[in-house]
């Protein structure tokens, strides 16, 4: 009889939560609908957001992927002002250290990129919803936001943590919006390592191929060790640590003019992790196009896995933009949507100066040199470590006559067809003015006879 009891009671509970959950398991609320709402549609947005979240961040692919998603102004996950910013959460933060208390490192930036590793408690009404965030647990909190001008729009924040893996702690935000100048890096700036006496080349001694490669040995070599300082992360990128970083890879020894490095996933979309010039990149595709033609993902994948005599690195030439260069950028001159790198690619929206999808950022000629690497994360995927030089630019080397670089005697693949395209614009030239002066000659020898 208790036996039966109890499967009459299992059977009904099973109807009822099967009939209930969905209202309860799945928000639904939109970026959009939260924009235009009040705090229940606000924080049903953080939770709708929290639940499609969890399943995507079981690889660093995934969560790439989805943090691409959520800067995607297409109504879902960001609307106009309305978007997520995630921050972390001081208690059981990877890496954080004492100095850092909840929402003093944006982990991910919905609006500014740019932003990351910047802190917010400097406005007092994300430092007092900070506050209430840190012992609400998974419980969202909001806060009217009492800036002038905002209307008095809610503001919600909730926590979260990526499964099984202890330490990695933040807080999503929603609903608060703020200037790039607003995020201070001072903090995280204080914090950066100390590389006295590593023997590391700085970037503002790369001006040719074969200080470029000392240069990047000497990066992957620095990652590789701070990395190893909090640990393995079950096979993936320690993200805290590593946005705590990167205000300090924007800066000398790391980053010196022209010449800076980048991180991207070693898979065919090749996502960017970090750019130490254009923080907008971070989380697209580098499945780009140049000017020539040049298929730039496809090529350094190609350099990478080519078993020659220097395995997992290659030289490249193609187009990208030059950062001491003005003019050369090639950016989305107005907001709306535009085609992504490839026909699978939905929702891409292209925001008024922003590169544009599908295609390189810049026109100008980059010798670019990268190598394959795990920077020591056991059981890891294989990431892809690049800089490179620009020949135009003072301070880059300008190569080999023969076309060969310094690093080492390994070929520059050019592809790019810019000493053709040069020499035949010469030619034309050259023929012009050969042509005018002999039209010129008969124009005066006519002149002389009449």
């Amino acid at each position: 009889m208790k036996k039966f009891a109890a499967l009459t009671l299992l059977f009904f509970c099973t109807i009822v939560f099967s009939a209930t959950s969905p209202a309860f398991a799945h928000h639904g609320v939109t970026a959009k609908e939260a924009s235009a709402g009040d705090m229940d549609d606000m924080r049903n947005f953080l939770l709708h957001m929290k639940e499609h979240r969890e399943p995507r961040v079981t690889s660093d692919e995934g969560r790439v992927e989805f943090r691409n998603a959520l800067r995607n102004n297409n109504g879902v996950w960001r609307h106009g002002d309305t978007y997520v910013i995630t921050v972390n959460k001081s208690t059981g933060g990877e890496a954080t250290d004492a100095p850092f208390q909840s929402g003093d490192i944006i982990l991910f930036h919905g609006r500014h990129p740019g932003a990351l590793s910047g802190s917010l408690r400097g406005i007092p009404v994300f430092r007092r919803l900070m506050d209430m965030a840190e012992g609400a647990g998974d419980e969202v909190v909001c806060v009217q936001d009492d800036r002038t001008g905002r209307g008095g729009r809610h503001i919600c924040a909730v926590g979260d943590s990526d499964t099984g893996e202890a330490g990695d702690s933040f807080i999503h935000v929603g609903g608060f919006d703020h200037e790039l100048r607003e995020a201070d890096h001072s903090k995280s700036l204080d914090a950066c390592p100390d590389l006295s006496g590593k023997g590391w080349l700085s970037a503002d001694m790369v001006n040719d191929e074969s200080s470029l490669v000392r240069y990047l040995e000497g990066v992957e070599a620095h990652i590789t060790e701070e990395f190893a300082k909090v640990g393995n992360s079950r096979g993936r990128l320690p993200l805290m640590r590593m946005i705590q970083l990167m205000p300090c890879w924007r800066e000398p020894p790391w980053q010196s003019g022209s010449i800076y490095f980048y991180i991207v996933t070693g898979t065919d979309k090749m996502y960017g992790i970090f750019n130490g010039n254009s923080p907008q990149l971070q989380d697209r595709s580098l499945r780009l196009v140049d000017d020539n033609g040049v298929e730039v993902a496809k090529r350094i994948l190609e350099e990478v896995d080519r078993q020659d005599d220097t395995p997992g690195e290659g030289f490249l030439t193609y187009l990208w933009e030059d950062p001491t260069v003005i003019g050369d950028e090639v950016l989305c001159e107005e907001t709306a949507p535009a085609s992504g790198p490839s026909p699978e690619d939905e929702d891409v929206f292209c925001e008024a100066g922003n590169p544009i999808p599908g295609r390189s950022p810049g026109t100008s000629v980059k010798i670019g040199y990268f190598i394959r690497t795990d920077f020591g994360i056991e059981g890891g995927t294989k990431y892809v470590l690049g800089s490179g030089i620009y020949p135009g630019s003072e301070q880059a080397g300008s190569g080999g006559s023969d076309g060969s670089g310094g690093g080492g005697g390994c070929a520059i693949a050019s592809g790019s067809g810019n000493e053709f395209e040069a020499g035949t614009f010469n030619l034309f030239l050259i023929a012009a003015v050969l042509f005018l002066a002999a039209s010129v000659g008969r124009r005066l020898g006519a002149m002389q006879g009449s």
